[in-house]
């Protein structure tokens, strides 16, 4: 059961939508700042015209077919991760049943996030993709946005792992950014769910809404894993955050002259554990040696690796060379 101020802050957020879409340059901070505002101060800060008017006219949320679960920050079954945020959505909003989500989001279930700038290497691709397969295969479920980055490709691992897959969208979790990315969601819905804390039937994607989302991935997640973040990126803001809430951060090392190679090598130096396959991160989940059943399995061989090792060509560096294994925590 949502209560009525939880619903109706979550009708504040979808009423400020145009305002804060309308504000440039929007600063990253400010907007997280706004967000743990009152429902009066969000609409003054977000220069929304006559929010005393925007107040008494707002029409509460309500859940549909799609979108049959809400659980509101005086719900039990509202996750924990994200009570830790100063600025923790209201209301969050599911595909899924209750039963199932609240499954999906047990402290017992390992939850990792991929994250990353988009125009992947092919080697980032395939280490994201053979690494979120191994990870599916041990049971952990992946977290992350659906667009045509690291995330992307994260969820897709996943699937073909035949686990499970959380994405969190920046606007209602039924319905998907990008067309092209229609056929993801729709598998992931089907493996998992899609969560957000827009209300069903907000379609406003945003530079604001997709900050926003950023906040949640991390939170949601026991372990942050950045692949090739170059330039300034989302990535940047989930480090952040996973680093504020004291989420364990994971990075796939890469060439130093790659635009990313500076940036990766700040976050090694800064005790970030290098990763390259399922196991290591699996590794840093569960400790040294605590790997999970299936991939102590000797059954268990994903060929990609074996290609990506031999491969010169590849962008990074080997899977079993010193680059991996010589780094300083």
């Amino acid at each position: 059961m949502v209560c009525s101020p939880c619903l109706r802050r979550s009708a504040v957020v979808a009423a400020a939508a145009p305002a804060l879409a309308r504000r440039s340059p929007l600063r990253e901070q400010w907007l997280l700042g706004v967000l743990g505002l009152p429902n009066e101060g969000l609409l003054r800060a977000a220069k929304v015209k006559d929010s005393s008017w925007v107040l008494r006219r707002l029409q509460l949320p309500a859940l549909t077919e799609r979108v049959p679960t809400a659980l509101c920050r005086h719900d039990a079954g509202y996750p924990q991760a994200l009570r830790q945020l100063p600025n923790a959505p209201s209301v969050l909003y599911a595909t899924c049943s209750a039963e199932r989500l609240r499954e999906l989001l047990a402290p017992a279930s390992p939850k990792v996030a991929i994250v990353g700038g988009r125009g992947l290497t092919p080697y980032a691709q395939q280490i994201t993709r053979t690494m979120t397969e191994g990870l599916a295969r041990a049971g952990v479920t992946v977290v992350g946005g659906v667009n045509e980055g690291p995330e992307g490709i994260a969820h897709e691992g996943a699937l073909a792992g035949g686990g499970r897959s959380i994405a969190v969208m920046a606007c209602s979790p039924d319905l998907s950014h990008l067309t092209r990315q229609d056929s993801l969601h729709q598998r992931i819905l089907a493996a998992g769910a899609a969560v957000s804390e827009f209300p069903p039937g907000f379609f406003e994607p945003q530079r604001w809404s997709f900050i926003a989302s950023r906040r949640i991935v991390p939170a949601l997640a026991d372990v942050v894993v950045i692949v090739e973040a170059g330039g300034y990126t989302h990535s940047a803001l989930s480090t952040k955050i996973a680093t504020e809430l004291g989420r364990d951060i994971a990075v796939v090392p890469g060439r130093f002259t790659d635009p990313s190679g500076e940036r990766i090598l700040r976050l090694l130096q800064d005790g970030a554990h290098p990763v390259a396959t399922a196991e290591h991160v699996l590794e840093v989940l569960h400790g040294a040696g605590l790997r999970g059943p299936v991939l102590h399995d000797p059954a268990f061989h994903d060929p990609m690796l074996s290609e990506l090792a031999d491969d010169p060509t590849m962008s990074g560096p080997a899977i079993s060379g010193p680059a991996l294994h010589g780094v300083a925590a």
